[in-house]
């Protein structure tokens, strides 16, 4: 990606997701071609597009319903003060309230001004502040044909947020003795990337930083067709390693960084073999439960208890999810006067067990947010394993599954997520203890509506709330 490691992280995501459009499309053209030689010769290209899952790939339409669902303000508590300390603090509790109620108001009109900006179907935003119960917006529709408000208890797909917490696991097991960061892949896994040139050199380490040289499968034509022939039946780690193994390396482990995902889904084998536990049992045991966050699910393993909402694809997504695996769009959708489509209307189950470890989990967006918080207040991971996961590798601010900046003198630990129909992204604002998380169901975002845009905005109001 050229000079991409010089590019701050939050300009780097926007970059990593036009590149990836970029290339998408052209790799949708070489598809294409493809796929119309596959009708020709008999041949069946299915989904093959849906599995991607980039770091950061990035509607209500004006007349659609909206809904607006925040935590309830804190009335009960002000009665109570009131019983017990009187008439003064119960006018201090009420203008607490007022405090919380303009603060939630102007979080809400941040939050649809980015919405309006990208004719965004729907999206969910979870504020965690240092004090108080969380802030938890959703507006517009969780499917644009029958106009259902989306609410705050809808389940989105976060993608590759989902690596941070991957990582938190490693680090914990590097505490317990179970796994050194340094070891190499193969001797926790003999023949994991059988012939494959460095094999035997890629170190844990150069999986979680992303210094290990491996193709991005997520973005790969060929990945994608081999993917296609099998849309309706989940893809396992082993089957993409097996693939990985056969593609040229980027460069020499360690010499270079390049985003990738089949590193994290190996992690995901690694903490299997070291523990005897299924990756989902550990991600919930070590990363869901400390955090309090009981509404997210490591898929394939697991699943909500209902399905996440629509997702949307615009632009090559709507190619792909159109042309590429040979489907009519009789919907008629329309974004910004651009044709949509619903890409959950297909089979899933490549798409929801491509990503697992490295991008798999589907949740509600306060269980984000807290996660994102937890993992660096202390309630996860220690000072000696936040100062390793957030140490700049080479010369990127990537860490071991984080990216650490500073953003207008304000330093932020982050993660983007993208898979087809989702754009999601995970914050933590370690100076103030602030954490948030949103997600929109739309992919690739419009131009002027990306995370960083919303990031932009919103990240002040909540640093001049926590004083």
């Amino acid at each position: 990606m050229g000079n991409l490691e010089n590019l701050s992280p939050w300009l780097r995501d926007d970059y990593v997701l036009d590149m990836r459009a970029n290339r998408s499309v052209r790799a949708l053209s070489v598809l294409l071609s493809g796929a119309l030689l596959a009708v020709a010769c008999g041949g069946n290209t299915d989904d093959a597009d849906i599995i991607a899952d980039a770091e950061t790939a990035d509607l209500i339409a004006p007349t659609t319903a909206v809904s607006e669902t925040t935590a309830a303000p804190e009335s009960t508590a002000a009665a109570v003060v009131e019983e017990d300390t009187g008439e003064g603090v119960e006018d201090d509790a009420l203008d607490a309230d007022a405090e919380r109620a303009l603060f939630i108001e102007e979080i809400t009109l941040v939050l649809r001004d980015w919405q309006a900006a990208g004719d965004l179907p729907a999206v969910s935003l979870s504020v965690h502040m240092p004090d108080g119960e969380p802030i938890n917006i959703a507006l517009g529709v969780a499917d644009l044909q029958t106009d259902v408000p989306v609410t705050t208890e809808d389940y989105f797909r976060i993608g590759s947020i989902t690596k941070p917490m991957t990582a938190a696991i490693v680090l914990q097991l590097v505490d317990e003795g179970l796994i050194e960061l340094d070891a190499t892949v193969e001797s926790y896994l003999p023949g994991w990337l059988e012939g494959y040139e460095y094999a035997d050199e890629i170190t844990i380490r150069q999986l979680l930083n992303h210094t290990n040289g491996l193709v991005e499968y997520a973005l790969s034509p060929s990945f994608y067709a081999l993917a296609g022939q099998r849309s309706d039946v989940a893809i396992t780690p082993e089957e993409i390693r097996e693939w990985l193994a056969r593609q040229q390396p980027l460069f020499a482990p360690g010499t270079e960084y390049q985003y990738e995902t089949g590193g994290f889904l190996t992690l995901g084998d690694v903490i299997e073999l070291v523990t005897g536990n299924s990756a989902a049992a550990e991600m919930r045991a070590r990363i869901f439960e400390p955090a309090g966050a009981e509404n997210i699910y490591l898929t394939p393993e697991e699943f909500p208890p209902t399905p996440v909402v629509n997702g949307y694809g615009r632009a090559e997504m709507y190619l792909a999810g159109t042309v590429l695996v040979g489907r009519e769009d009789t919907d008629g959708l329309t974004i910004l006067d651009e044709p949509v489509i619903d890409l959950l209307g297909q089979p899933q189950e490549v798409l929801q067990s491509a990503g697992w470890t490295g991008g798999g989990n589907e949740a509600q967006l306060e269980s984000v947010a807290a996660i994102m918080g937890a993992m660096f207040d202390g309630t996860i991971l220690s000072d000696e394993q936040i100062a390793e996961m957030t140490a700049p590798t080479l010369d990127v601010n990537y860490g071991l599954g984080i990216d650490s900046s500073e953003i207008d003198g304000v330093r932020v630990y982050s993660h983007g997520g993208g898979v087809p129909g989702f754009r999601s992204q995970g914050n933590y604002l370690p100076d103030f203890d602030i954490s948030w998380a949103v997600s929109t169901n739309l992919i690739p975002l419009p131009e002027g509506a990306s995370v960083n845009d919303l990031r932009n905005a919103l990240n002040p109001v909540l640093v001049a709330a926590a004083g």
